[in-house]
């Protein structure tokens, strides 16, 4: 086994069935900024924040998900600084909490029903 690193990010791909709205919704609401779309109209996009990246696929027959379930973990900075940024826009809509296994956490659903937990290590802060 080697020491050098093989690994470099990751890009979860998000099914949605309105590339167009999540966009925008992830632009106004979430302070992303949309860094590449592929074809006319977009079949495929690309967000980013500080060095989160996320990216959006089109599926016109996707459904919902029926349930909220963590589709990511994000782990940040200042997760007070985020919660109440995403407070103020309505996004953030449940509590921040101190979870059991060491970390300050909260939730947020987006526009297409995928649930984001962002997080810090509680002795970070």
């Amino acid at each position: 086994m080697t020491d050098k690193k093989l690994l470099s990010h990751f890009a979860p791909v998000f099914p949605v069935n309105d590339i167009e709205k999540t966009l925008e919704w992830y632009e106004s609401k979430m302070g992303f900024t949309t860094q590449f779309t592929w074809e006319e109209p977009v079949t495929y996009a690309i967000v980013r924040r500080d060095e989160i990246t996320l990216h959006f696929a089109l599926h016109k027959d996707l459904s919902t998900p029926k349930k909220p379930h963590t589709s990511l973990y994000v782990f940040v900075h200042d997760v007070d600084a985020l919660f109440n940024e995403l407070k103020d826009k309505g996004v953030a809509k449940g509590k921040i909490f101190d979870a059991d296994y060491g970390m300050r956490d909260f939730d947020i659903t987006d526009i297409n029903g995928y649930q984001f937990t962002f997080g810090q290590n509680a002795e970070e802060i």
